[in-house]
């Protein structure tokens, strides 16, 4: 008996932390009553031959290298790779959303940032009914109904494919199944019944910890407390929502509340809390980890920039002592910004078809190096995606990050062309951009938060990009007191986990180490987030964007309200509106919270017939409030609240998460 209630204690303990990242997957399961880590491996099974893919897409499927370790596993990976292939692609005319089916499934890559635009859910057409003839609960539809029922929004992948956002959301969801011990995989969605697209990995999976048997990893991620991830710093509440819902459909968890979602640069920060030669058990700060410590993390997507205050007692840590920004880009902004400086630059090439007349009378054909230019980088991904031949590009772009430092020059065929590079023309017309443009960022960063460079005292350069060696001789002209750590390059690789010679040497890893650079920074920080629970308790990230806009809408009546009232009616309801009155303002302003709609700016990764959306549109034609100059009360405008009211049940019906109900976090 008290063995069964040891065992059961033990078993609320524990946590998974998992870092999605744009290239890869990695994840460690933390046991919060011994602080133990463990980290998170798939082993590969087998692979799936009846998929018909083109040679090219291999290219981008990361090779499963054998690796010997300690734990008698010679198949072995830490980063699970975020790709997918959509079987049996549905190529969507736009002007009837029809068209023949393609048998070569479709690579998804890279799709993280698709779900920042939006939440997609089911579109329901009732072209022969009039509003009063519609069912009462329209939203509830039976299995059978799917004739008039389509998914939106839809992406323009490439120039020719166009890809549901509901299928890319469920292309994480597959990813996320492979968590399961026995790597049953849901992996295929229902969009209409015209249409069987499934998203599938390649490769069969067997997923695993280190350090713990069979037995005891299914039982841990049977009883699992929390499921805790990360996002970048400026990314908007839809991305977050859009996490939620692939933990709870992949079956992780089952309560929404049991998924954390928190800062990559929260998660980086704290990465770097344990020392080296400390014990994990006791989780405090070394004398080296104290102070201010500057990270740098260059992601695929995203650099981020984390700056924590680390106080005398490490258990003291709370969200204030944490510092966060972001920027919109990364390794593959990079990749492209190689593409169009080395390999195309003295081509001609109108790539940008559709908005090609706008940017010409700019002068802008290419994005500019070292910017983010999003609009751009936008278009010129779907142009890259569009032959084998473009992506080759991408493949030639990212070896020549590593080839060219080391080889210092070489001589690259592309087609007919000849191009003669060296390690300077990378330096030159690539890095130092990204440099320059990171130094203005890292500027603008510290003013704000009012620290000067000479006040940091440790700075961690981290992510697939922190090994650059231009970005360590920044870092160290730039701060002069700090000592510059650069985390090695892992990526597919995996180091030994296993026991180690004590070396007496800076070089030595220890076993803590050893995780960080496996799964990586973000992961192990996500994972023993819950030994610094005032880190995550954030009153305001209770109340989300969208439950606040539902909640506002309920407060109002026929009558308009001051600001005052709204405060109080929403008190009334258990709001409490002191963590919250920004969000408040900003939707009484007219403002409606970001990523319910995409933004001018992502509207790009749209098909035509996306981008005129008409929920989109009916939430654009007029301002939720109103507020007439002479009065300090807002006015509900009752009609754009039933467009918005209908689009929110629509977002509800498709989902597993509602809007009715605070978030209260678990840990």
């Amino acid at each position: 008996m008290e063995a069964d209630i040891r065992l059961h204690q033990e078993a609320l303990g524990w946590y998974l932390g998992i870092d999605f990242g744009t290239t890869g997957i990695s994840a460690a399961l933390f046991n919060g009553r011994s602080k133990e880590i463990y980290p998170i491996y798939w082993e590969l099974v087998g692979a799936k031959p009846e998929l018909n893919i083109p040679e090219i897409n291999l290219e981008f499927t990361f090779s499963t290298e054998k690796v010997k370790t300690d734990f008698n596993s010679t198949q072995r990976i830490y980063r699970l790779p975020s790709i997918v292939y959509i079987d049996h692609m549905l190529k969507i005319a736009d002007n009837d959303r029809e068209g023949d089916v393609e048998q070569t499934p479709l690579l998804l890559q890279g799709f993280k940032p698709c779900l920042k635009l939006t939440i997609p859910y089911i579109a329901v057409e009732f072209p022969k009914q009039k509003l009063w003839e519609r069912p009462e609960v329209p939203f509830l539809l039976a299995p059978n109904f799917h004739t008039l029922s389509t998914h939106e929004p839809v992406l323009q992948w490439s120039e020719e494919h166009q890809v549901p956002l509901s299928l890319v959301k469920q292309g994480l969801v597959t990813l996320l199944t492979t968590f399961q011990p026995q790597g049953n995989i849901q992996n295929s969605i229902s969009v209409t019944e015209r249409d069987t697209q499934t998203t599938v990995i390649t490769n069969d999976y067997v997923c695993g910890a280190v350090g713990l048997e069979d037995e005891a990893f299914v039982s841990a991620l049977a009883q699992l407390k929390s499921v805790i991830m990360g996002y970048p710093v400026s990314w908007p509440e839809a991305y977050r929502f859009n996490l939620r819902e692939a933990v709870l459909e992949a079956g992780l968890v089952k309560n929404v509340n049991q998924v954390v979602v928190i800062e990559d640069a929260i998660a980086t920060g704290l990465s770097e809390l344990i020392s080296v030669t400390e014990d994990t058990k006791n989780s405090t700060v070394s004398g080296s980890r104290r102070g201010r410590i500057l990270i740098v993390n260059v992601g695929a997507t995203t650099t981020e920039l984390t700056l924590v205050s680390v106080p005398e007692n490490g258990q003291n840590l709370t969200y204030s002592n944490f510092h966060c920004h972001s920027f919109a880009y990364g390794g593959h902004a990079l990749d492209q910004d190689i593409i169009c400086q080395l390999l195309l630059k003295d081509d001609n090439v109108g790539i940008l078809t559709k908005n090609q007349e706008n940017q010409e009378k700019s002068g802008q054909l290419w994005p500019r190096p070292g910017y983010p230019d999003l609009s751009i980088r936008y278009q010129l991904r779907q142009w890259l995606e569009t032959s084998s031949l473009r992506q080759e590009l991408l493949v030639t772009a990212h070896d020549l990050k590593v080839i060219l430092p080391s080889e210092k020059e070489l001589t690259l065929g592309l087609g007919d062309r000849i191009r003669h590079l060296q390690e300077k023309d990378l330096e030159t017309r690539v890095l130092e951009p990204f440099v320059q443009q990171l130094n203005q960022e890292l500027n603008g960063f510290l003013s704000k938060v009012g620290i000067s460079p000479v006040g940091i005292y440790r700075a961690v350069c981290t992510g697939g990009g922190g090994c650059w060696g231009a970005i360590a001789r920044w870092l160290r002209q730039k701060l002069p007191n700090a000592v510059i750590v650069q985390d090695g390059k892992v990526e597919s690789e995996n180091l030994d986990l296993g026991p180690k010679n004590q070396q007496e040497s800076d070089n030595y890893l220890s076993k803590i180490e050893d995780i960080k650079l496996t799964i990586g920074r973000v992961a192990y920080g996500l994972a023993i987030l819950p030994l610094y629970p005032e880190v995550a308790d954030i009153p305001q990230e209770k109340y989300n964007d969208y439950f606040l806009l539902w909640e506002i809408l309920e407060v109002f009546s026929d009558y308009p309200l001051s600001i005052k009232e709204v405060f109080q009616l929403l008190e009334k309801r258990g709001i409490n509106t002191r963590v919250c009155q920004e969000k408040i303002q900003a939707i009484l302003g007219g403002k409606l919270p970001s990523g319910l709609m995409p933004s001018e700016e992502d509207l790009i990764l749209l098909s035509e017939v996306s981008k005129q959306n008409y929920e989109h549109q009916s939430l654009k034609i007029n301002p939720l409030f109103e507020q007439k100059i002479d009065s300090t009360k807002y006015e509900l405008n009752h009609e754009q609240a039933e467009y918005l009211r209908e689009y929110l049940n629509r977002i509800v019906a498709s989902s597993k998460q509602k809007l009715k109900e605070p978030l209260l976090r678990r840990l």
